[in-house]
C-alpha cells in the first residue's frame, strides 16, 4: 500500500464512511416507489454534455420521454447521437435553444414533471473560462430558466433539480468533514459564486413560486467520455510524457470522486426529494462516502497505463492553480437518509475511468 493509500483509508476509517449499519430501509424504499412513480415527460438543460448524456441515457432507457435543451448543435452533439438512432425506451427530443431567454425556452417545458438544469459554465479554473461566464451562464440561465417556469403557475412541474457544485464551501480551515448541516458557502471563486448565486435564485423561486426544488453539489464527477478534470488531464500529459506523471501542487488535495452513473442516479432521487422531505428547497451533497488525494489519483493512472508504469511526481506548492481549493471532505449524509448508496468508491470510480480513457483515448473538447 502506498502512502497515499495508506493516507486516504485512515481517512476513511477515523470518519467512519462505511455504510454498513447505516441504512434507512423504510426511507430507502419510499425513495425507490416515489421514483418509479414518477409520471410524465422530463427536461433536461445541458444534456449534450458528459453528465446530462448519460442521465437523458438512463432516463430514456426506463422510458421517460425527455426533451433535452442545448445551445449545441445537433450535429456536434455526438454524446447523444447513439441514443436517437437506438430503438426502445423513451422519447428523445432535442432543442436548439438559450436557457437565458424565457421566451426560447417556454414553449419547450410545456407538460414536463421534472426539468433536471445542468447548463452552466462547466470550466472551474479561472484561466481557462470566460471571465464573465459565471455571470452570464449559469446564474443568468438558472434566472432564465425559472421565469420561463413561473410564468405560468399552473403549468409549472413538479420539480427542479439544479446541479450545484462543492466547491461552494471553499477551503475549509481544518480540513473538516462538512455535511449538508454543517456546511456554510464561501466562495472563493467566480465559478463558485457563480453557482453560489444560482442556488440562491432557485430557493428564492422555490419559495415565492412553489416550486419543489433541490441542489445537488457535486463532487469530482468521473466516467466515460468526460474532457474535463484532474482524470483526462493527466492521461493527455501521458501523451506528451508518457515515463512521467506531474501532478499540479503537493499532491496532497483530497477530494470525493464519484462515478457518473452513481451521479445520476442521485440526481433521479433528488427528483422525489421534495415530496420525502416537506420542504419547497432541499441541499444534498451528490459525492462519494470516500475521498482519495490527487497523488493518489495519478498512481491509479500510472498503474492502468498500458505501455509501461510512468512514474509520478508533483509540481509543488499546496493549490494546483489560482483559486484551487486543496482539500475538501464531504460525506452524502442527506442523500443516504433517502436510501441512495454509491455503487464504486472514489479509488474504483477513478480507475474504471482510466482504464476507460486510456484505451479509448479522451474525446476532445466541443
Amino acid at each position: 500500500m502506498s502512502a497515499s493509500q495508506a493516507r486516504d483509508a485512515r481517512w476513511t476509517e477515523e470518519r467512519g464512511t462505511s455504510d454498513e449499519g447505516s441504512a434507512h430501509p423504510n426511507r430507502a424504499e419510499t425513495a425507490r416507489e416515489a421514483l418509479m412513480g414518477l409520471p410524465g415527460r422530463a427536461v433536461v438543460t445541458g444534456g449534450a454534455g458528459f453528465i446530462g448524456a448519460a442521465l437523458v441515457a438512463a432516463l430514456r432507457r426506463d422510458g421517460v420521454p425527455v426533451t433535452v435543451i442545448d445551445r449545441m448543435p445537433w450535429a456536434d452533439a455526438g454524446r447523444l447521437h447513439p441514443l436517437r438512432a437506438g430503438t426502445g425506451g423513451g422519447r428523445l427530443s432535442y432543442h436548439v435553444a438559450d436557457v437565458r431567454d424565457p421566451d426560447q425556452v417556454r414553449p419547450l417545458l410545456a407538460g414536463a414533471d421534472v426539468v433536471y438544469h445542468l447548463s452552466a459554465n462547466t470550466e472551474n479554473r479561472g484561466d481557462r473560462a470566460g471571465r464573465t461566464a459565471d455571470f452570464t451562464d449559469t446564474v443568468g440561465g438558472t434566472v432564465g430558466l425559472l421565469e420561463a417556469l413561473t410564468a405560468t403557475p399552473a403549468a409549472a412541474p413538479a420539480r427542479v433539480v439544479m446541479t450545484s457544485s462543492q466547491l461552494v464551501y471553499g477551503p475549509a480551515p481544518d480540513d473538516s468533514v462538512i455535511t449538508e448541516e454543517t456546511g456554510v458557502p464561501r466562495p472563493t471563486t467566480r465559478f463558485a459564486a457563480g453557482k453560489t448565486a444560482a442556488e440562491a435564485f432557485l430557493r428564492a423561486y422555490a419559495h415565492e413560486c412553489e416550486l419543489t426544488a433541490a441542489a445537488g453539489r457535486l463532487s469530482n464527477i468521473v466516467g466515460p467520455g468526460m474532457r474535463r478534470g484532474i482524470v483526462p488531464d493527466l492521461v493527455r500529459r501521458l501523451t506528451d510524457t508518457p515515463e512521467r506523471i506531474q501532478v499540479l501542487g503537493d499532491g496532497r488535495q483530497t477530494r470525493s470522486y464519484l462515478h457518473v452513473d452513481d451521479c445520476v442516479s442521485a440526481l433521479r432521487v433528488l427528483a422525489t426529494a421534495g415530496s420525502l422531505t416537506g420542504s419547497p428547497f432541499s441541499v444534498f451533497h451528490v459525492c462519494n462516502s470516500d475521498a482519495i488525494s490527487a497523488l493518489r489519483v495519478a498512481e491509479i493512472i500510472a498503474d492502468e497505463f498500458p505501455h509501461g508504469t510512468p512514474g509520478v511526481g508533483s509540481t509543488g506548492g499546496r493549490q494546483g492553480w489560482r483559486g484551487d481549493v486543496p482539500t475538501l471532505r464531504i460525506r452524502p449524509d442527506a442523500l443516504r437518509t433517502l436510501g441512495w448508496r454509491p455503487r464504486r468508491t472514489s479509488e474504483q470510480a477513478v480507475r474504471d475511468t482510466a482504464r476507460t480513457l486510456l484505451r479509448g483515448g479522451v474525446p476532445a473538447f466541443a
